[in-house]
């Protein structure tokens, strides 16, 4: 068998250097370059690159996406506002309220007096109470109604209740003026509306 041949080691050199031995010529200094020199080596400032305008940074995605979710949501709840019996008794009461504005343009004054407003407003609102409690709301009357139409947050006044609930049965121009404003009596109309429906 043969043993594998190794190389000698290398001695380290541990010769002193030129500059420590006596007589010995110390290295100069590299030389130091002008000012001039030095500024001239320097390079100029690089700036960023401008900020692209597409694509977006992830924040409008989702802002965007916020803005979308929030339009569907109101969407839906719109959709479904139209849906409810509020809203089609709204609009039925309005469309009857534009007929007797109409009528009453014809006669000159412009608006419609009570009685013709009570008049629009009676039918929407029993059959808006007969939607909700069945056949049995349809037979009240007089004071019997009267207490339906003051019930509620939204609820009439007294006067208010009990001249809508009298002056559809009187003859036309023939209801006794309780001092109703029109304007008054047709938003609480509304107000009694949002509020059962």
């Amino acid at each position: 068998m043969t043993s594998p041949t190794t190389l000698p080691p290398t001695a380290p050199d541990f010769s002193t250097p030129d500059f420590l031995t006596p007589g010995g010529k110390i290295p100069d200094a590299p030389a130091t370059p002008s000012l001039e020199e030095q500024l001239a080596t320097l390079r100029d400032i690089h700036l960023p690159p401008d900020v692209p305008f597409w694509p977006p940074a992830p924040g409008w995605y989702a802002l965007a996406g916020l803005v979308l979710l929030v339009g569907v949501v109101l969407a839906i709840r719109e959709w479904r506002w139209r849906q409810t019996l509020a809203y089609k008794a709204m609009k039925e009461f309005e469309a009857t309220l534009a007929q007797a504005h109409a009528h009453a343009q014809e006669g000159g004054d412009g608006l419609p007096d009570a009685q013709t407003i009570a008049v629009a407003a009676s039918g929407v609102l029993r059959r808006l109470v007969r939607a909700q409690s069945g056949d049995e709301a349809t037979a009240l009357t007089g004071e019997a109604w009267t207490r339906v139409l003051v019930a509620g947050k939204a609820g009439f006044g007294v006067a208010e209740a009990a001249y809508l609930a009298r002056a559809p049965y009187y003859p036309p121009a023939a209801a006794p003026d309780a001092g109703i404003a029109p304007k008054a009596f047709v938003t609480a109309v509304r107000r009694w509306i949002r509020a059962r429906a």
